[in-house]
């Protein structure tokens, strides 16, 4: 038995982490995503991310409160509400969004 492993199976606090899974982690916690859904994962945060930019920007020409855009109860965007509304100004639309009811592939 050697005193390391490469590429082994482990538990932090209860949370298996396997060979390949994203550890992520900022000022508000960590999260251990697993390796066959990082890339969708990504592709819903960095949406997100999109989206926050622009309410931050609209919320500094426009001041009033924040919730207004949020929250997307279901997860996904309503094309018809004043966050859908918003982002179809900057075009974003659920032809080249996942972020929208209809349109996201999660």
């Amino acid at each position: 038995m050697q005193p390391w492993e490469c590429n082994g199976v482990v538990s932090v606090s209860g949370v298996t982490v396997r060979p390949g899974d994203a550890i992520v982690g900022d000022q508000d916690g960590v999260v251990v995503v697993p390796a066959k859904v990082a890339e969708t994962v990504y592709n819903i945060a960095h949406g997100r991310e999109e989206i926050e930019e622009i309410v931050k920007e609209e919320l500094i020409k426009n001041p009033g409160p924040p919730g207004k855009f949020y929250p997307f109860m279901s997860g996904k965007v309503k094309v018809d509400s004043p966050l859908g509304k918003l982002l179809a100004t900057k075009g974003i639309t659920p032809e080249n969004s996942n972020q929208f009811e209809g349109s996201a592939d999660w």
